[in-house]
């Protein structure tokens, strides 16, 4: 087969799948041109979750005419002029390649303009060619709209996700990029809603405006400094951590990176003092020189090579440490309370008493003194407590029985049926009856508490803005509320009986990031009502009366397996007679 160069265009088309695989890499494209750009205020405009357009808005410096045309070349680039420019790589993007790349699979309308000229340059471009060029007018700075994205490549912009996953990559990007450039103030409208007006500020500012100020305000700094490498951010404290590490990032010379490794030298700080599978959230920017990283090994340059990166493994850890027992661990023990009385030992003070135990030394707990008869009759009055009622049998003695279920430790529920002992998990069963509920989009009859005065709460403005159209489902779930444009926030109105407010917050915060992640995966229908049935049932610990535990087991026997939970695991022990029976021959 005789080998061919190829055409530049489908050379630019194969280049955009390395360089734009989904809108949210145009996002991060035209924003990080826009920061390198100089600008103070940018706009962010998505619809129809990128397919439709992403435009960015910026006042950098804008271009001429001649750059104008000339930044839709492949290669072209103002931040690379010699190969020594390579190790000294100060700005976020510089190979190139990104306009190039998204001319050839989209749309777009470039309008920039210098702050010395009069007009600005407006350039169409379709499929990778220059449809139309001329003079406009426009403010200073560059704007670039990308439309119809893939629309010359179907078969990719088949394998784009639903909406709600796009969006959440869409603005995972945004948030990355607005983290470390906090001079800079930022817009997102997404369908013609404001998702995040962001005003210049410092780091702990900005991460209250993304992630809402219940995490600003459990936030604590982190600082470290050697000769190889600089930290600074913010670590979490222990009650603010999570079941994913969504919410953990690093930024090595101002950019967002992804390092396990590194992510572990945090963790680890938290050794003993979050429970298991559970990840601290924390937000800290390395800074090192540019020769000791190569920022070049991955097309989204999300991965780092650093040349010792156990040592800043070490001093990553230990900074972190560090600021747990500063800042959290310490701020627990306040030595300045009035309150605390720290006795005066003076020389003839009288020592306190050392306290004696009363114990009788012929005491022998293998010795039998009190007879069967005795024991029952003990044994009648801890029943008689428990409501056990006594009813004659045939030969006219009274045997105790029960007409109800038993709760166990307020975590397991002991009927009978027919000859055998049933024991029941109550959590498990009760994740059973929501999961099938769930499953065929019934009621869920949990039981709702209304709270005395409504009880506000500010989400982050990413999880507010898919909230509102889960308000009518949360309902379903005992929780009710309403939005409150005024101010963003939500009046919580009621709530499930016995689940604390803690509780439904974070149900809620994981119920909308559930059905948007960002991995490749959507999770099934199944797994989602099982992730829900799991936060809903009923905890272990908790006192059930009479009347909720013969409900619980009406609707547990009314399934057609009770026996096994969605995640197949045991729901019910049985107990025939002659297992209880063989429980005594051995005495």
């Amino acid at each position: 087969m005789a080998i061919e160069v190829l055409d530049q265009r489908v050379a630019n088309q194969i280049a955009a799948g390395e360089v734009v695989n989904r809108p949210c890499s145009v996002v991060k494209e035209l924003m990080e041109n826009a920061i390198d750009a100089g600008a103070t205020d940018i706009q962010l405009v998505v619809k129809d979750a990128g397919r439709t357009l992403v435009q960015v808005v910026d006042n950098g410096c804008g271009m001429d005419e001649k750059d104008a045309e000339r930044c839709f070349l492949p290669h072209a680039t103002s931040k690379i002029r010699n190969e020594a420019d390579l190790y000294n790589i100060h700005t976020m993007g510089f190979r190139g390649e990104a306009l190039a790349s998204i001319a050839s699979i989209a749309q777009v309308e470039l309008k920039t303009r210098r702050e010395q000229d009069q007009l600005g340059t407006k350039v169409e471009i379709e499929g990778g060619e220059i449809r139309q060029m001329s003079q406009t007018a426009c403010p200073k700075g560059t704007s670039v709209a990308v439309g119809n994205i893939f629309y010359n490549t179907p078969a990719r912009r088949n394998f784009l996700k639903s909406d709600a996953i796009e969006n959440n990559h869409i603005s995972e990007e945004f948030i990355r990029i607005a983290l470390v450039n906090t001079s800079v103030s930022f817009t997102y409208y997404n369908n013609n809603k404001v998702v995040y007006k962001l005003e210049k500020g410092n780091l702990k500012k900005r991460i209250g405006d993304l992630f809402g100020h219940s995490v600003g305000e459990k936030l604590l700094p982190i600082h470290e400094e050697i000769d190889l490498v600089q930290i600074n951010g913010y670590v979490c404290k222990e009650d603010l951590c999570r079941k994913s590490k969504n919410q953990q990032y690093f930024f090595v010379n101002n950019r967002y990176v992804k390092s396990p490794y590194f992510a572990n030298a945090v963790d680890r700080a938290y050794a003993n003092l979050i429970p298991e599978k559970t990840y601290p959230i924390f937000f800290i920017h390395l800074t090192l020189d540019p020769k000791n990283i190569d920022v070049n090994i991955h097309p989204t340059k999300t991965e780092v090579k650093f040349l010792d990166e156990r040592v800043i493994y070490a001093v990553l850890h230990a900074a972190a440490k560090k600021s747990i027992g500063q800042f959290s661990l310490a701020s627990k023990l306040d030595f300045s309370d009035s309150r605390i009385e720290f006795p005066i030992i003076q020389k003839n003070t009288p020592l306190p008493q050392i306290p004696k135990v009363n114990f009788d030394p012929n005491f022998n707990p293998f010795e039998q003194k009190s007879s069967k008869t005795d024991y029952c009759k003990n044994e009648y009055r801890f029943s008689k407590s428990r409501q056990y009622e006594l009813i004659p049998d045939d030969n006219t003695s009274a045997v105790a029985r029960h007409n109800y279920p038993l709760q166990l430790s307020d975590s397991y529920i002991v009927t009978v049926s027919n000859d055998s002992l049933l024991i029941v998990d109550q959590k498990r069963a009760s994740e059973k009856i929501i999961y099938d509920k769930i499953l065929n989009r019934q009621p869920l009859g949990i039981e709702s508490q209304r709270l005395l005065s409504p009880y506000r709460h500010l989400f982050a403005p990413n999880i507010s803005f898919q909230l509102v159209e889960f308000i009518p489902l949360f309902k379903n779930y005992g929780i009710e509320m309403e939005y409150d444009k005024t101010d963003g926030s939500f009046k919580i109105l009621a709530k499930p009986v016995g689940r604390s407010m803690e509780d439904c917050i974070e149900f809620m915060e994981d119920f909308v990031r559930t059905g948007n992640e960002t991995g490749e995966a959507q999770p099934t229908r199944e797994e989602r009502a099982l992730k829900t049935a799991r936060k809903l049932s009923l905890p272990y610990g908790k006192s059930l009366s009479r009347e909720e535990m013969e409900t619980l087991l009406a609707q547990l026997f009314s399934l057609p397996d009770c026996t096994v939970g969605p995640d197949n695991k045991k729901v019910i022990s049985r107990m025939s007679l002659v297992d209880v029976e063989k429980l005594f021959e051995q005495f």
